[in-house]
């Protein structure tokens, strides 16, 4: 049940980063910066994929695909930090709460157990 937990969250952070970089690689097309624009386009993409397979790790039970997905769900902080102190909360709000929800429910007894069963 947790892992199903687990991998839906991430699922839901890859999901929705896939969608970013796509929009924001489109609607950088016409910019004057579209290499700045591109390549952050790019990595949004990829660490979306990146998310999705380590959602699909994770449902799983693959012992290994914790470290990544503890990695990638640290970074999304001092971004949200960023956007808190730009004005932006309504970005910075639900990046704080899925982050942490993945954090939290990776360091649960119930599910490193389930992680060391497998």
């Amino acid at each position: 049940m947790l892992l199903r937990r687990l991998a839906l969250l991430v699922a839901a952070e890859g999901a929705a980063l896939l969608a970013v970089g796509i929009g924001y690689g489109a609607v950088g097309v016409g910019a004057k910066e579209v290499l700045f624009i591109e390549l952050a386009a790019l990595t949004a993409v990829v660490t979306g994929l990146v998310l999705l397979l380590l959602a699909r790790a994770a449902a799983k039970g693959r012992p290994w695909c914790r470290s990544p997905i503890v990695v990638l769900n640290v970074f999304p902080f001092p971004l949200a930090l960023t956007q808190l102190q730009a004005g932006v909360w309504w970005v910075a709000l639900p990046m704080v709460l899925l982050a942490g929800s993945v954090l939290y429910l990776l360091a649960t007894p119930d599910l490193r157990a389930a992680f060391r069963e497998s």
